[in-house]
């Protein structure tokens, strides 16, 4: 072939041939590239030093953590003829870039993912509002803004800004000059697993140049680098919590390249994300719960104490505690529960306290975690009022004034997810000696595990834990559990609804549901936590809970146990480790800081005196908000204040969001955002109002104060009519008269 039809070699060709074989164009290919090789060397350098420079003004964690960093691996960058950065790991030889040109590879790839991958945005429907609260009454009017209007299933491209970007990844990069060049990117989340990586992003990227664009324009960006899959979402979770939850539930997903670690992170996205906006607790029922927590403190009910070091090796806490709950399996278990339920404590979840009255079973606890009234009309379907005398009610701190009333001994728990917890430990010094429990919900069973696992019990039994049912099995419930069939009661709809499978604890599957699978991740998280303190066996024929030890009751010998003497164990730990919290009115007045809450108040309806003309005007109007509850929840004295208010702030703020990016037009959509601009200004209004009665916004009770309207009247709204709360009539006839322990 002669030299002019010669095809043009690739330049690992040319530096494997003989100098005397190149032409003067080869040569001249060669020496340039030289020369952009070493141009390349000068510019990763400068772009350190300016990186660091930008970072340490903007992000001084990366700055402080990569200044001095050395590379797990031997990094090689080389450039081809463009001169544009790539990467070799020499030690596998892999290059990270396999293109020519990996800026043209990574446009191409932005351009693609904005086209075609959509948004992921939640979707609130209206709810039934059953008691009369104004979270429901302002959250549906928000609904009902933007319900008529049909959402588009919308890509960047077409709104040609996005609320929130989480980006798998960032390589070189080089993606993220793309990504900003084309579309308006308010909060970005970018997550690089790899620190080897980003410390060669350092080098070949201008961070700076970024790092000034998002400063001017108000932007938000955070980065995580070097977290593993199993840290993903606490740290993305944190970063929600302080700008807002409400940017959790719209997002956009760009997955920059795969690795088995990318992909895992992707999982445990998919597993987790719905955490942060979900079960955010709403204002009404933290009224209940805080009004519900004085009337305990007024009526002097007994509190979980903190046990000092050396009762926690008593050994009472090394007995063998069941928790029983009222799932199916349950009735396999009940021959067992039977025989041995004097050499046991016993905690009966919600139901369980049914089930176990008409099998036989006394329990020694009745685990409750629910602020509603019907809790006590339930109990009080038991005519054997006896049956209570010496049965310990272990609640979290909003249980109802009825439920509290049936039981002769109490044991509260704090709950620190609640607005009283802080209110009480800021302002009543002895607070801060009583015990808190977690992950109590969002079914009784948690409850009971956590509690038992708080107080500091080390050897538990599951029975009757089933969070769903085996396939093929049609009940939910113990046989022996009557409310049910007496009453009708359902329990299968909503968030209960069977609609997944799970892992069965003795291998199968079961049929489960969002809550069920919602209690099981909470029960695992916090057997983890009590790892070396605690072995909880799972005797339960139902879900599998990864921490337990799964066991038929049949296999477990407890002959060789002595019966326990529970009149004296109960009189032990009432007196050794509960207590009453001393508080007169004075001290009460002082917990609830009425003037504290409405300047809170007033706060949050001066950030909407200015009017919001944009996309990232109202949102970030919304993060401003949500920095203040954020910066609350950090305070001792401020963090009862965010807790009433986040949830359903938080909540209209999903709506507010959703309106904004409902369609195309951008005009309707602010719109349809000012609108519920004013929705949530008549919720503040209100909130401020009905914060002036406590503590007496008990959940049945508070009907009357406003005299059967929820909420007050506004320009545009008027306040509706309270609805008739459900109650559970007895049935007293149908059930045995008195309680009969059985041993068979």
């Amino acid at each position: 072939m002669s030299d002019s039809g010669r095809k043009q070699m690739s330049i690992e060709e040319l530096a494997m041939l003989d100098e005397k074989d190149l032409k003067a164009e080869d040569l001249a290919r060669l020496k340039k590239l030289q020369l952009q090789q070493s141009e390349m060397s000068d510019r990763l350098i400068a772009n350190f030093e300016n990186n660091l420079k930008a970072f340490e003004k903007y992000l001084p964690d990366i700055a402080r953590t990569f200044k001095d960093y050395r590379p797990k691996r031997t990094l090689e960058f080389f450039c081809s003829e463009n001169g544009i950065p790539n990467l070799l790991f020499t030690d596998s030889n892999d290059i990270f870039y396999k293109t020519d040109d990996p800026f043209a590879y990574c446009a191409k790839q932005v351009e693609t993912a904005l086209e075609n991958n959509i948004f992921r945005i939640v979707k609130y429907e209206k709810e039934h509002d059953w008691c009369g609260q104004i979270h429901f009454r302002y959250l549906n009017e928000a609904v009902g803004v933007y319900s008529e209007s049909e959402r588009e299933n919308l890509t960047p491209l077409s709104t040609m800004s996005m609320p929130n970007c989480v980006m798998l990844g960032i390589g070189l990069g080089y993606p993220l000059a793309e990504l900003y060049a084309r579309v308006e990117i308010v909060n970005l989340i970018a997550v690089e697993p790899d620190t080897d990586l980003f410390f060669a992003s350092l080098h070949a990227f201008d961070w700076a140049h970024l790092l000034e664009y998002v400063h001017e324009n108000n932007f938000g960006m955070y980065l995580m680098v070097g977290q593993t899959p199993e840290q993903l979402f606490d740290d993305m979770h944190q970063f929600y919590l302080n700008h807002g939850r409400f940017l959790s539930s719209f997002f956009w997903e760009f997955v920059h390249y795969q690795s088995e670690t990318i992909s895992k992170m992707k999982l445990e996205l998919k597993k987790d994300y719905t955490r942060t906006f979900n079960a955010m607790g709403f204002f009404d029922d933290h009224m209940f719960g805080i009004s519900h927590a004085l009337y305990a403190v007024k009526n002097h009910k007994h509190f979980v104490s903190i046990p000092e070091s050396a009762q926690k090796d008593s050994e009472l806490f090394r007995l063998p505690v069941f928790i029983v709950g009222s799932g199916p399996s349950l009735d396999a278990d009940i021959p067992f529960l039977r025989k041995n339920q004097d050499k046991a404590l016993i905690i009966a979840c919600g139901t369980a306290l049914d089930s176990l009255y008409h099998a036989g079973i006394k329990p020694d606890f009745y685990a409750c975690t629910e602020r509603t009234p019907q809790i006590a009309q339930t109990l009080l379907n038991i005519p054997d009022r006896h049956f209570f005398d010496d049965i310990i009610l272990l609640a979290a701190d909003v249980v109802h004034p009825d439920t509290q009333d049936i039981f002769t001994n109490t044991a509260i728990f704090l709950k620190p997810d609640e607005p009283f917890y802080w209110m009480a430990v800021s302002r009543i010094p002895e607070a801060g000696f009583l015990n808190v429990a977690q992950l109590i919900n969002p079914l009784v069973g948690n409850m009971g595990l956590s509690s038992a696992l708080h107080m500091g019990f080390s050897n538990l039994y599951l029975f009757g834990l089933d969070n769903g049912r085996k396939v093929g099995q049609k009940q939910l419930h113990s046989q022996y559990t009557r409310l049910y069939q007496e009453h009708e009661v359902k329990d299968d709809r909503g968030a209960y609804k069977i609609s997944d499978l799970t892992e069965g604890n003795f291998g199968g599957m079961c049929e489960s549901g969002y809550f069920y699978k919602m209690s099981i991740r909470h029960m695992e998280i916090l057997l983890n936590a009590f790892k070396d303190k605690a072995v909880c066996h799972n005797c339960s024929d139902g879900s599998r809970i990864e921490g337990t030890v799964p066991v038929h009751s049949e296999t477990l010998d407890f002959e060789s146990l002595s019966t326990l003497d529970k009149a004296e164990i109960h009189r032990f730990f009432i007196e050794n480790y509960t207590r009453e919290i001393q508080a007169d009115s004075a001290a009460l007045e002082r917990v609830i800081g009425r003037n504290d809450f409405c300047s809170l108040i007033n706060k949050f309806k001066e950030i909407w005196d200015t009017e919001a003309v944009s996309r990232i005007d109202f949102i970030k109007k919304m993060e401003g908000t949500s920095e203040i509850l954020s910066y609350l929840q950090r305070t001792s004295d401020g963090r009862y204040k965010a807790y009433c208010l986040e949830g359903t702030v938080e909540s209209l703020f999903i709506t507010l969001l959703r309106s904004l990016y409902l369609n195309k037009d951008v005009s309707e959509c602010l719109e349809m955002a000012r609108k519920i601009v004013r929705i949530y200004l008549n919720f503040l209004e209100d909130a401020a109002k009905l914060y002036e009665y406590l503590p007496d916004y008990i959940l049945g009770p508070h009907q009357k104060i406003l005299s059967g309207r929820v909420g007050f009247d506004h320009e545009g709204s008027s306040a509706p009519a309270v609805p008739g709360i459900p109650s559970l009539r007895s049935r007293q006839g149908s059930y045995a008269r008195e309680f009969v322990k059985r041993y068979e």
